[in-house]
């Protein structure tokens, strides 16, 4: 049973969100009949990253330098959460694998 909670937490969950954030994004990111890959990238790990998204807190700026920030954050956040996407994928593509092996010996 616990093999069974483990598969699904650390390859199920991770691989339907990111199909389904890929999907969503893919269609709304394309440029010139052809998908921009980074921007899609960008958007799939703002869900990951947003625990580290808002690092910068605007204080003592005005209107337009907060935006800028929260700007900054978003992009940030979305680079760290495509990286973690990945290693959450790299995860899942090898412990598939692995829990096959386990649950057959």
């Amino acid at each position: 049973m616990k093999q069974r909670q483990l598969l699904v937490k650390k390859t199920v969950i991770p691989v339907v969100v990111a199909l389904f954030l890929f999907s969503m994004f893919s269609r709304i990111f394309v440029e010139n009949g052809a998908p921009d890959y980074f921007l899609i990238w960008l958007a799939c790990g703002v869900p990951f990253g947003i625990g580290k998204m808002f690092t910068l807190i605007p204080i003592g700026f005005g209107i337009s330098g907060t935006v800028g920030v929260v700007a900054l954050n978003l992009v940030l956040g979305g680079l760290i959460g495509g990286v973690i996407l990945i290693w959450k994928l790299a995860v899942a593509i090898w412990y598939l694998p692995l829990t096959i092996y386990r649950l057959v010996t």
